[in-house]
């Protein structure tokens, strides 16, 4: 019997390693698209083999973490090069999405297939180009919506690999798009949570300004809360911001930023004058950039390090 490759295991063999999604060929293509998932944090990766087993193309996504305030990560992808042309959607999806509805600059609407694990892998039409996603629960809600400019796109064209990467609003950035708020009781009660807050700050640092922020590539997830504190008359700032985590795209270590240790969480410390520190605990993800102090690098860890777990009576 022929080796086929609609076969999850003779494809696992062929590439090494385990295969949980196979989609058939695209019109025109010849090749089969292996879909599976790999790393911590997670993404989704695809390979297309022809009827031969050749592998002409492979494609890793950017890592995404969704989750019920941001239910959907994913990845345009777009393949051309020898044996291999297709235009995919690739991600995954947060418990209790069972499928995924592609809105286009077009009159009609593309379901994309949502299978085991949570892995979103569809064909989509290049033209009209991609609006939004809507993630779609088994009764047909929809309960939660990303934008296109929160899709990473990718591209495989003759071997070389190019992309954009989703706009995300970086945590330990400087203010963003938002509503300045008449104070923390206020902001608490448009963003629906209970700012955790910093129990050390540099001496004679006061806060200045509290803000409310949504977050662009998805309307309906919870608003960030971004606070200032500044002493009179200085240049210098500690600014936090927090939001329900998980953050949809994780802050990795890399050449610009170190892996911490903030209060037993892991975080990712950029030191470039100023510094800037994001991290995760339970529900909540972090932002904190401090400069103008002595040591802004160190007063970070130390104010993050000072920020509760949670608040009495919270889970």
């Amino acid at each position: 019997m022929t080796d086929s490759p609609a076969d999850p295991e003779v494809l696992a063999r062929v590439l090494g390693h385990p295969v949980e999604v196979v989609l058939p060929p695209a019109p025109g293509s010849g090749a089969w698209v292996a879909v599976s998932r790999t790393g911590e944090p997670e993404r989704v990766r695809a390979a297309w083999v022809t009827a031969d087993l050749a592998v002409p193309a492979r494609l890793g996504c950017p890592p995404g973490v969704p989750s019920p305030a941001r239910p959907i990560t994913a990845t345009i992808c777009d393949v051309s090069g020898e044996g291999a042309s297709d235009h995919l959607l690739l991600g995954r999806v947060a418990p209790g999405i069972s499928s995924v509805r592609a809105t286009l600059a077009g009159p009609d609407p593309v379901e994309v297939g949502v299978h085991a694990g949570g892995i979103l892998a569809g064909r989509i039409p290049r033209e009209p180009p991609l609006v939004a996603l809507d993630a779609i629960t088994p009764e047909g809600e929809s309960v939660g919506r990303l934008l296109r400019t929160g899709l990473n796109e990718m591209a495989l064209v003759a071997g070389r690999v190019e992309g954009r990467l989703g706009a995300s609003h970086g945590m330990a950035a400087g203010f963003g798009a938002g509503d300045t708020v008449q104070g923390l009781d206020v902001a608490e009660l448009e963003a629906g949570y209970t700012a955790l807050l910093p129990t050390w700050l540099p001496d004679a640092f006061s806060m200045t300004t509290v803000r409310v922020e949504p977050e662009a590539a998805y309307p309906f997830a919870p608003p960030s809360i971004a606070i200032a504190w500044a002493p009179d008359g200085s240049d210098s700032r500690v600014l936090l911001r927090q939001g329900p985590g998980p953050l949809a795209v994780p802050e990795l270590p890399d050449a610009r930023g170190e892996a911490v240790d903030v209060a037993g969480a892991p975080g990712v410390l950029r030191a470039r004058g100023m510094a800037f520190l994001v991290w995760e605990r339970g529900d909540r993800a972090f932002g904190l950039q401090v400069r103008g102090t002595p040591d802004p690098p160190a007063d970070a860890l130390r104010i993050a390090a000072s920020i509760p777990a949670a608040l009495p009576g919270m889970p």
